[in-house]
């Protein structure tokens, strides 16, 4: 047989009760936040990553140009095509940048 809560014990399960739906709130909201900033950061990082692969290509393609001309296996028109192709890359990789 069961007894009765007194007043004190009711009282004392009401704010149990209370804590806990707060606690699982809290514990909500605070994995939405995770997941959010979670996000975030890998979307930065991505950018970052990309940024990287370009101004690899563009110093890349700038040494292979300068490197064709010393061995004079290019003109004008191919050495300013490598270097013009060098720039966009880089600007690429600043555009990203400031995207991300």
């Amino acid at each position: 047989m069961t007894q009765p809560l007194t007043a004190l014990e009711r009282e004392l399960l009401a704010s149990v009760e209370r804590l806990v739906t707060a606690c699982e709130s809290s514990a909500k909201e605070l994995h939405a936040l995770e997941k959010r900033s979670t996000s975030r950061i890998e979307s930065k990082v991505n950018g970052l990553a990309h940024c990287v692969a370009l101004l690899m290509k563009s110093h890349l393609t700038s040494v292979t140009t300068l490197a064709d001309l010393l061995r004079e296996e290019q003109n004008y028109e191919t050495l300013q095509a490598g270097l013009e192709t060098s720039w966009k890359l880089a600007k690429d990789a600043e555009k990203r940048l400031k995207e991300s």
